[in-house]
């Protein structure tokens, strides 16, 4: 009969690849992880940063408006003319800046409300490659892993049946290195 072999001509390959995918792995991770960090600082963010900042500032100017209207309404009392041209062009600056920060306001608190809903389906996507990244990828690796361990001990076992057995100096299979005989 025909003794069939296998030619293993590089495991070094397969090393290769399996430390490559590792490292894809390793980075990949990261990546989803720094991506999931960004999602929660921008949720934050959003939410909360911005939404104080706005408040704030429309507390502030409405503060200022306030005072602004009040020496206004002081200086058009007294008769100060001269006085109540820059006041009213401060009180008209300041009415604006408090209508711009109060679209701002809204415009955050629209974004807060949204936020979710606009990135959670985006972020849904992210599961499907999270499963790859956690569960299919690291079993390639181990796949690979017993690839190499089998092809190991096949050319371990290849190099010991290769030794010469015979005092001719033929291995004791008859088949020599690389192609097949009958035996």
């Amino acid at each position: 009969g025909m003794a069939k072999k296998a030619h293993v001509t590089s495991v070094e390959v397969l090393e290769s690849f399996r430390c490559s995918l590792i490292l894809y792995l390793e980075h990949a991770k990261s990546a989803m992880d720094d991506t999931r960090d960004e999602v929660r600082r921008t949720r934050n963010w959003v939410q909360q940063d911005q939404r104080q900042h706005w408040e704030g500032r429309l507390r502030r100017l409405r503060k200022q408006l306030e005072q602004a209207e009040a020496e206004l309404f002081t200086s058009r009392l007294s008769a100060l003319t001269d006085n109540s041209a820059a006041r009213q062009m401060a009180v008209t600056r300041l009415r604006r800046m408090v209508r711009d920060t109060e679209e701002k306001l809204g415009e955050v608190k629209r974004w807060a409300r949204s936020y979710d809903s606009v990135v959670d389906p985006l972020a849904k996507r992210l599961e499907s490659l999270q499963h790859l990244l956690s569960q299919d990828l690291p079993k390639a690796v181990t796949t690979i892993t017993n690839a190499q361990k089998a092809l190991d001990a096949y050319r371990q076992i290849r190099m010991e049946d290769a030794a010469p057995d015979r005092p001719d100096g033929n291995p004791a299979d008859g088949i020599s290195e690389g192609r097949e005989e009958s035996a």
